[in-house]
């Protein structure tokens, strides 16, 4: 997929100014761009994210500018955007409502919460229903992943870091976008954020701990059927796991964070106290 980008007159029509305005934030380097072959300047979305964050003026912004498609007026219309968008892998389509949604003032955990985590869902039910195969499921979670990730990137992390941060997946769990959405929300709160992925051995997360220093671990266990962790099979292992795990942070001392719904299904099951958190939004609280 190209990367997208907006050319002068779409940034003048969303920041309300006129054409020659924008010229003169780009010669005043206040505005970065990028030259196309035929000598136009072209933005990225990562280019306007960061003037917008380095501008000390509010900007009233006029966001219809990055609307690719009709049909998002609410949260709802936005989700099944969100999740039709995905299986048919447009991922540049998700990436421009991800932005846009952001720009509006929505915090990245609140976007995840309300929008990506229940476009998942909504793909979830169709499976559920028979309505997509898993492969087609997993088209889509993979363009939802795609787009997540140049989301990431077109975000402005914060310069400083105070504390730093591991995401995994236990060795028996495959699936990672959730601790993907852990990671940006994370780096959007003055941490460095290491993300070892799925299926995390813990042999090798112990090889790990003993070079490097972490202040936090954050593992997330959904209930969708790309959970592998919570399946009949393997709930031992999983438990077992997480045991390890948690003996770790404690030789480390090391904040241990386990979110997402089936932590409801450890609970009983662990010997060991946890920080919980159940939606994206928590994890700062």
């Amino acid at each position: 997929m190209s990367k997208l980008y907006l050319n002068t007159s779409q940034v003048a029509d969303l920041f309300n100014v006129d054409n020659s305005t924008v010229r003169r934030w780009t010669l005043s380097d206040k505005l970065k761009c990028v030259s196309s072959g035929g000598g136009h300047r072209k933005f990225s979305y990562k280019q306007i994210l960061d003037f917008v964050n380095n501008n000390s003026k509010k900007m009233n912004l006029n966001l219809s500018s990055i609307d690719k498609l009709k049909g998002q007026s609410s949260v709802s219309d936005s989700v099944k955007f969100i999740a039709t968008n995905a299986l048919e892998r447009k991922n540049n389509q998700i990436e421009s409502l991800l932005l846009k949604l952001y720009l509006k003032g929505n915090a990245a955990s609140d976007i995840f919460d309300k929008y990506v985590e229940k476009s998942l869902a909504y793909i979830q039910a169709l499976l559920d229903k028979q309505e997509i195969s898993v492969a087609e499921e997993h088209i889509a979670r993979k363009t939802i992943s795609k787009s997540l990730s140049d989301f990431r990137d077109t975000l402005q992390k914060s310069s400083k870091s105070d504390k730093t941060a591991l995401c995994l997946n236990i060795e028996n769990d495959i699936p990672d976008l959730a601790i993907d959405m852990i990671q940006i929300v994370l780096e959007s709160s003055n941490h460095s954020v290491h993300n070892s992925g799925s299926h995390t051995s813990i042999e090798n997360l112990k090889i790990l701990l003993d070079k490097k220093k972490y202040d936090s671990i954050y593992i997330y266990m959904c209930n969708r059927q790309c959970c592998t962790a919570t399946v009949k099979d393997n709930f031992t292992k999983t438990i077992h796991s997480l045991e390890s795990i948690a003996k770790l942070c404690h030789k480390h001392s090391i904040d241990l964070f386990i979110g997402g719904p089936s932590t409801a299904l450890i609970d009983s099951e662990i010997s060991f106290e946890y920080n919980k958190f159940y939606k994206f939004s928590d994890i700062l609280d």
